[in-house]
């Protein structure tokens, strides 16, 4: 699958279509779990994600979900309702992928459904929802989760919090809603960095003297 891969990695929907011609059954292989339309979407290649469903690659509801496609997402669910739980073959579960994506109608749409708030990603990044939110800065997707019950205080790789999320990205808002809904200001990684820390290595100075100023 490597010149496959390599194919979509560099968004060559040309090579990528003549490789299918030869082989049509590159669409239901895989890499360390990873599906030809998955591997695309993690590339930011969603053009050629888009070629390999329209050659017939299965499109899962991790998948569907990734790409934004929210009539596919719903008539995928309102047939199999225990999808809201599952997760793609490398372990992500839908809502998570739908907040790192941006796709933020669908991540609410999903959590107003029941998804899981705590769902953990099952490898080793161990990324929870409320770490996906404050990656991306999603406010209003953070407060959410918080609201239903969203560990603000969860451990992902390296053992960061969803605080060190928002101090790597010097999010004051977020950082409010994650400390008023119990996150530990001082919680340590598996590095030893605080959340404060994680600002100052990411030039977050006026995050970090914020941090360091609450009572």
């Amino acid at each position: 699958m490597g010149e496959f891969t390599e194919a979509i990695k560099s968004g060559d929907a040309a090579r990528v279509a003549s490789l299918l011609d030869a082989d049509p059954s590159l669409l239901q292989s895989s890499e360390n779990n990873i599906t030809p339309i998955l591997f695309a979407i993690y590339h930011g290649k969603s053009d050629i994600a888009q070629l390999l469903i329209d050659r017939g690659g299965p499109v899962s509801f991790g998948e569907a979900v990734a790409l934004g496609d929210s009539e596919r997402v719903k008539s995928m669910l309102a047939k199999d309702r225990a999808l809201l739980h599952s997760r793609t073959a490398d372990g992500f579960p839908a809502a998570g992928l739908a907040i790192f994506f941006r796709h933020a109608e669908i991540a609410r749409w999903l959590i107003e459904e029941g998804a899981d708030v705590n769902a953990a990603a099952e490898n080793a990044q161990r990324v929870a929802p409320l770490h996906a939110a404050a990656a991306v800065c999603d406010q209003e997707t953070t407060r959410l989760l918080l609201e239903r019950g969203a560990n603000p205080n969860a451990r992902q790789q390296m053992d960061y919090t969803p605080l060190h999320g928002a101090a790597s990205r010097g999010d004051i808002e977020i950082a409010k809603l994650l400390l008023a809904h119990g996150a530990e200001r001082s919680a340590k990684g598996s590095d030893g960095m605080t959340p404060s820390d994680v600002a100052r290595k990411y030039g977050r100075v006026e995050f970090a003297e914020w941090l360091d100023a609450l009572p």
